[in-house]
């Protein structure tokens, strides 16, 4: 019986590891943990940002938008305020050759069709190594880069919407697949 429990736990944390939820909600900059908006009044890009509370299966966290130089940037805190990362949007042709050869076959392999809906890089790095990079004052290079992409594959069946991320040479790590907020009432 005991094994029998054990199983059923470890399938349903390696399940809840493959699927993917977040919702997002408007939040005003008087919610915003203080540290999270002193970040932000340091970053000096002259435009306005848009403050999000994000509930995920893996906890909730406070993000920060904006669109700068034609780009999406969003800024990820824990809700005390303490910096997570950095995501820029950016396109496929704006990609290495190389990146996009071994994304592509990653994508090749797992999906019978796919089209891709949005590619960000992540960055990952201490504060102040993300807030130079913000302030264009240091490279990209000196975080941890990953991609995260957004896709609509078809495996068997009706096509699905999945995350992947992939490491900055373009090799997969992890697959999630994305689902919605299961509601029993009619929303009017």
């Amino acid at each position: 019986m005991i094994i029998g429990t054990s199983l059923f736990f470890i399938l349903q944390i390696n399940a809840s590891a493959q699927q993917k939820f977040e919702r997002e909600s408007r939040l005003k900059p008087a919610k915003v943990p203080p540290e999270a908006l002193q970040f932000i009044e340091a970053v000096e890009m002259n435009t306005r940002w848009k403050w999000y509370f994000e509930e995920n299966l893996e906890g909730n966290s406070v993000e920060a938008k904006t669109k700068y130089n034609g780009r999406r940037y969003s800024v990820e805190f824990d809700t005390t305020g303490i910096i997570q990362d950095i995501e820029v949007e950016t396109k496929w042709q704006e990609m290495d050759e190389h990146i996009r050869s071994n994304i592509s076959e990653s994508l090749d392999s797992l999906f019978t069709r796919h089209n891709i809906i949005k590619i960000q890089i992540q960055y990952s790095a201490e504060k102040p190594v993300l807030l130079a990079i913000l302030n264009n004052k240091a490279e990209f290079s000196e975080s941890r880069i990953q991609y995260e992409i957004e896709v609509k594959g078809k495996e068997t069946g009706r096509p699905k919407l999945y995350e992947l991320t992939f490491t900055e040479l373009g090799k997969l790590t992890d697959i999630s697949e994305i689902i919605f907020r299961n509601t029993d009432n009619l929303e009017y």
